[in-house]
Protein backbone atom coordinates (compact mmCIF):
# COMPACT_ATOMS: atom_id res chain seq x y z
CA UNK A 1 0.00 0.00 0.00
CA UNK A 2 1.43 3.31 -1.05
CA UNK A 3 1.78 6.36 1.09
CA UNK A 4 -1.16 8.06 -0.60
CA UNK A 5 -3.43 5.13 0.02
CA UNK A 6 -2.28 4.92 3.62
CA UNK A 7 -2.97 8.60 4.09
CA UNK A 8 -6.48 8.24 2.66
CA UNK A 9 -7.09 5.21 4.85
CA UNK A 10 -6.02 7.09 7.96
CA UNK A 11 -8.12 10.07 6.93
CA UNK A 12 -11.09 7.78 6.37
CA UNK A 13 -10.65 6.24 9.81
CA UNK A 14 -10.47 9.69 11.35
CA UNK A 15 -13.65 10.76 9.54
CA UNK A 16 -15.46 7.60 10.64
CA UNK A 17 -14.33 7.98 14.24
CA UNK A 18 -15.29 11.65 14.16
CA UNK A 19 -18.73 10.76 12.84
CA UNK A 20 -19.17 8.16 15.54
CA UNK A 21 -18.08 10.62 18.22
CA UNK A 22 -20.44 13.27 16.85
CA UNK A 23 -23.32 10.80 16.76
CA UNK A 24 -22.64 9.69 20.33
CA UNK A 25 -22.41 13.32 21.46
CA UNK A 26 -25.67 14.16 19.70
CA UNK A 27 -27.42 11.19 21.30
CA UNK A 28 -26.08 12.15 24.74
CA UNK A 29 -27.18 15.76 24.27
CA UNK A 30 -30.66 14.62 23.27
CA UNK A 31 -30.81 12.32 26.29
CA UNK A 32 -29.69 15.18 28.53
CA UNK A 33 -32.20 17.58 26.96
CA UNK A 34 -34.97 15.00 27.37
CA UNK A 35 -34.01 14.42 31.00
CA UNK A 36 -33.97 18.16 31.71
CA UNK A 37 -37.36 18.61 30.02
CA UNK A 38 -38.84 15.80 32.10
CA UNK A 39 -37.43 17.33 35.28
CA UNK A 40 -38.75 20.76 34.31
CA UNK A 41 -42.25 19.46 33.55
CA UNK A 42 -42.37 17.48 36.78
CA UNK A 43 -41.29 20.57 38.71
CA UNK A 44 -43.93 22.74 37.01
CA UNK A 45 -46.63 20.16 37.73
CA UNK A 46 -45.54 19.80 41.35
CA UNK A 47 -45.51 23.56 41.93
CA UNK A 48 -48.90 24.00 40.27
CA UNK A 49 -50.41 21.16 42.32
CA UNK A 50 -49.12 22.74 45.53
CA UNK A 51 -50.76 26.01 44.56
CA UNK A 52 -54.00 24.25 43.59
CA UNK A 53 -54.16 22.39 46.90
CA UNK A 54 -53.19 25.49 48.87
CA UNK A 55 -55.85 27.88 47.57
CA UNK A 56 -58.65 27.90 50.19
CA UNK A 57 -61.90 26.51 48.77
CA UNK A 58 -63.74 29.74 49.56
CA UNK A 59 -61.32 31.67 47.33
CA UNK A 60 -61.11 29.20 44.45
CA UNK A 61 -63.14 31.04 41.83
CA UNK A 62 -64.54 29.16 38.83
CA UNK A 63 -62.16 31.08 36.54
CA UNK A 64 -59.06 30.31 38.62
CA UNK A 65 -60.09 26.67 38.96
CA UNK A 66 -60.64 26.29 35.21
CA UNK A 67 -57.25 27.84 34.40
CA UNK A 68 -55.34 25.71 36.91
CA UNK A 69 -57.08 22.56 35.71
CA UNK A 70 -56.26 23.36 32.08
CA UNK A 71 -52.64 24.32 32.84
CA UNK A 72 -51.83 21.28 34.98
CA UNK A 73 -53.46 18.79 32.61
CA UNK A 74 -51.61 20.31 29.63
CA UNK A 75 -48.26 20.00 31.42
CA UNK A 76 -49.03 16.43 32.43
CA UNK A 77 -50.01 15.46 28.90
CA UNK A 78 -46.80 16.99 27.57
CA UNK A 79 -44.85 14.95 30.13
CA UNK A 80 -46.64 11.76 29.09
CA UNK A 81 -45.74 12.37 25.46
CA UNK A 82 -42.10 11.76 26.33
CA UNK A 83 -42.26 9.78 29.57
CA UNK A 84 -45.35 8.03 30.91
CA UNK A 85 -45.49 5.76 33.94
CA UNK A 86 -48.35 4.02 35.70
CA UNK A 87 -47.86 6.17 38.82
CA UNK A 88 -47.88 9.38 36.79
CA UNK A 89 -51.05 8.37 34.93
CA UNK A 90 -52.77 7.47 38.21
CA UNK A 91 -51.78 10.83 39.68
CA UNK A 92 -53.22 12.63 36.66
CA UNK A 93 -56.46 10.65 36.93
CA UNK A 94 -56.69 11.46 40.64
CA UNK A 95 -56.19 15.15 39.96
CA UNK A 96 -58.84 15.23 37.24
CA UNK A 97 -61.30 13.48 39.53
CA UNK A 98 -60.50 15.99 42.29
CA UNK A 99 -61.23 18.83 39.89
CA UNK A 100 -64.64 17.36 39.10
CA UNK A 101 -65.66 17.02 42.74
CA UNK A 102 -64.12 20.13 44.31
CA UNK A 103 -66.86 22.41 45.60
CA UNK A 104 -66.46 26.05 44.66
CA UNK A 105 -68.10 28.60 46.94
CA UNK A 106 -66.90 32.13 47.56
CA UNK A 107 -69.43 32.77 50.35
CA UNK A 108 -68.40 32.80 54.03
CA UNK A 109 -70.36 30.57 56.43
CA UNK A 110 -73.91 31.88 56.87
CA UNK A 111 -74.23 34.08 59.92
CA UNK A 112 -70.47 34.36 60.43
CA UNK A 113 -68.83 37.76 60.82
CA UNK A 114 -65.44 36.45 59.71
CA UNK A 115 -64.16 33.85 57.28
CA UNK A 116 -61.73 32.36 59.79
CA UNK A 117 -61.91 31.98 63.54
CA UNK A 118 -58.32 32.69 64.58
CA UNK A 119 -55.35 34.68 63.33
CA UNK A 120 -53.30 31.56 62.59
CA UNK A 121 -55.82 30.51 59.93
CA UNK A 122 -55.90 34.05 58.56
CA UNK A 123 -52.13 34.34 58.13
CA UNK A 124 -51.95 30.86 56.61
CA UNK A 125 -54.59 31.82 54.02
CA UNK A 126 -52.77 35.09 53.28
CA UNK A 127 -49.54 33.16 52.67
CA UNK A 128 -51.31 30.76 50.29
CA UNK A 129 -52.90 33.59 48.33
CA UNK A 130 -49.59 35.45 48.13
CA UNK A 131 -47.95 32.30 46.72
CA UNK A 132 -50.75 32.03 44.16
CA UNK A 133 -50.23 35.62 43.09
CA UNK A 134 -46.48 35.08 42.70
CA UNK A 135 -47.08 31.87 40.71
CA UNK A 136 -49.38 33.70 38.29
CA UNK A 137 -46.78 36.45 37.90
CA UNK A 138 -44.12 33.85 37.05
CA UNK A 139 -46.43 32.28 34.46
CA UNK A 140 -47.03 35.70 32.94
CA UNK A 141 -43.29 36.37 32.75
CA UNK A 142 -42.69 33.03 31.02
CA UNK A 143 -45.65 33.59 28.64
CA UNK A 144 -47.59 30.62 30.03
CA UNK A 145 -50.69 32.75 30.53
CA UNK A 146 -52.23 35.47 28.39
CA UNK A 147 -52.10 39.05 29.60
CA UNK A 148 -55.91 39.27 29.73
CA UNK A 149 -56.23 36.08 31.79
CA UNK A 150 -53.36 37.12 34.06
CA UNK A 151 -55.05 40.45 34.76
CA UNK A 152 -58.39 38.78 35.46
CA UNK A 153 -57.05 36.07 37.74
CA UNK A 154 -54.61 38.46 39.39
CA UNK A 155 -57.52 40.71 40.34
CA UNK A 156 -59.46 37.74 41.76
CA UNK A 157 -56.53 36.67 43.95
CA UNK A 158 -55.87 40.25 45.12
CA UNK A 159 -59.54 40.69 46.02
CA UNK A 160 -59.40 37.45 48.01
CA UNK A 161 -56.23 38.64 49.76
CA UNK A 162 -57.96 41.89 50.74
CA UNK A 163 -61.01 39.99 52.02
CA UNK A 164 -58.84 37.81 54.26
CA UNK A 165 -56.99 40.91 55.47
CA UNK A 166 -60.34 42.25 56.72
CA UNK A 167 -60.56 39.20 58.97
CA UNK A 168 -57.62 40.56 60.95
CA UNK A 169 -59.60 43.73 61.69
CA UNK A 170 -62.71 41.72 62.58
CA UNK A 171 -60.82 39.43 64.95
CA UNK A 172 -59.16 42.47 66.52
CA UNK A 173 -62.62 43.99 67.01
CA UNK A 174 -63.79 40.82 68.76
CA UNK A 175 -60.77 40.93 71.06
CA UNK A 176 -61.29 44.64 71.77
CA UNK A 177 -64.91 43.96 72.67
CA UNK A 178 -63.83 41.19 75.03
CA UNK A 179 -61.19 43.28 76.77
CA UNK A 180 -62.46 46.88 76.57
CA UNK A 181 -66.20 46.41 76.30
CA UNK A 182 -69.03 46.90 73.81
CA UNK A 183 -68.47 50.56 72.94
CA UNK A 184 -64.78 50.14 72.10
CA UNK A 185 -65.62 46.99 70.16
CA UNK A 186 -68.34 48.83 68.24
CA UNK A 187 -65.87 51.37 66.88
CA UNK A 188 -63.42 48.62 65.86
CA UNK A 189 -66.18 46.72 64.08
CA UNK A 190 -67.16 49.91 62.28
CA UNK A 191 -63.67 50.21 60.78
CA UNK A 192 -63.80 46.59 59.56
CA UNK A 193 -67.30 47.09 58.16
CA UNK A 194 -66.20 50.07 56.07
CA UNK A 195 -63.30 48.04 54.64
CA UNK A 196 -65.64 45.17 53.70
CA UNK A 197 -68.14 47.49 52.04
CA UNK A 198 -65.39 48.86 49.80
CA UNK A 199 -64.70 45.30 48.62
CA UNK A 200 -68.35 44.39 48.09
CA UNK A 201 -68.67 45.50 44.48
CA UNK A 202 -70.25 42.20 43.44
CA UNK A 203 -72.44 42.06 46.58
CA UNK A 204 -70.86 38.70 47.43
CA UNK A 205 -70.16 39.89 50.97
CA UNK A 206 -73.74 40.92 51.80
CA UNK A 207 -74.23 38.07 54.28
CA UNK A 208 -71.01 38.82 56.15
CA UNK A 209 -71.73 42.56 56.20
CA UNK A 210 -75.26 41.89 57.45
CA UNK A 211 -73.93 39.74 60.31
CA UNK A 212 -71.45 42.41 61.39
CA UNK A 213 -74.07 45.13 61.12
CA UNK A 214 -76.50 43.15 63.31
CA UNK A 215 -73.77 42.52 65.88
CA UNK A 216 -72.93 46.23 65.95
CA UNK A 217 -76.61 47.11 66.52
CA UNK A 218 -76.67 44.76 69.50
CA UNK A 219 -73.47 46.27 70.89
CA UNK A 220 -74.82 49.79 70.46
CA UNK A 221 -78.13 48.90 72.10
CA UNK A 222 -76.34 47.32 75.03
CA UNK A 223 -73.80 50.07 75.72
CA UNK A 224 -76.42 52.81 75.29
CA UNK A 225 -78.61 51.03 77.85
CA UNK A 226 -75.65 50.83 80.22
CA UNK A 227 -74.80 54.50 79.68
CA UNK A 228 -78.44 55.53 80.19
CA UNK A 229 -78.62 53.53 83.41
CA UNK A 230 -75.38 55.05 84.62
CA UNK A 231 -76.61 58.53 83.76
CA UNK A 232 -79.89 57.91 85.53
CA UNK A 233 -78.01 56.66 88.59
CA UNK A 234 -75.76 59.71 88.51
CA UNK A 235 -78.72 62.09 88.31
CA UNK A 236 -80.52 60.28 91.12
CA UNK A 237 -77.41 60.44 93.28
CA UNK A 238 -76.99 64.13 92.51
CA UNK A 239 -80.64 64.86 93.38
CA UNK A 240 -80.32 62.94 96.62
CA UNK A 241 -77.20 64.88 97.46
CA UNK A 242 -78.93 68.21 96.72
CA UNK A 243 -81.89 67.50 99.01
CA UNK A 244 -81.70 69.28 102.37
Amino acid sequence: MGQTQTAFLILGIIVVLGSIAYTIQTIEERKRARKLLIMSLKSQIRNALNIYKGVPDIFMSAELHAFMNRYIVAKWQRLHEINITDDSQRSLNTFQERCKTRELSMQPPTGSMSIYQDEGQVYHALAQLKSTSQWLAELSKSKNISEAEFNELGWVVKDSFDRVSCDIQILEAMETQRIAGEKAGFHKFNIALKALKELNQSEALDSQIFSIHNHMEQLKHHYEEVEAAEEAARIAAQEAEDQP
